[in-house]
């Protein structure tokens, strides 16, 4: 038994020194520049409230390239969203919500509550 566990760790060694020569265009991992905007509040979302130290919210906006990714991966359009039509379309699933416009193309947005950490939506209709 302990042979084998030797001969899986160095396997999982080699494996390792192999690995940490690829160059970072072989990664597995995409990694780009974010562009977009942040917005920190306290109450709701479409409040002016200023955040406190027990009540501070995060929504984040990702637009560019990203965006377009996610709009595209986040399924069918929201019929009943507000504002739909030929010049606005919307997708979202669970707090992620994407947005079209014809004028200024796509944007994601997602909330943090950052008291207790959890996501919620980053976005007022």
């Amino acid at each position: 038994m302990n042979i084998r566990l030797a001969c899986l760790a160095g396997a999982i060694a080699l494996a390792s020194f192999a690995s940490a020569g690829e160059s970072k265009s072989q990664s597995r991992y995409l990694a780009k520049p974010l562009t977009g905007d942040f917005y920190m509040y306290g109450g709701s979302l479409g409040d002016s409230t200023p955040p406190t130290e027990k009540d501070r919210k995060l929504s984040l906006m990702v637009t560019g390239p990203l965006a377009k990714d996610l709009f595209d991966h986040l399924g069918p359009d929201i019929k009943d969203a507000c504002g739909a039509g030929p010049d606005q379309r919307e997708r979202g699933k669970g707090d992620l919500s994407c947005i079209w416009t014809k004028s200024e193309g796509y944007s994601c947005y997602v909330g943090l509550d950052l008291r207790t950490g959890k996501s919620m939506r980053g976005l007022t209709c």
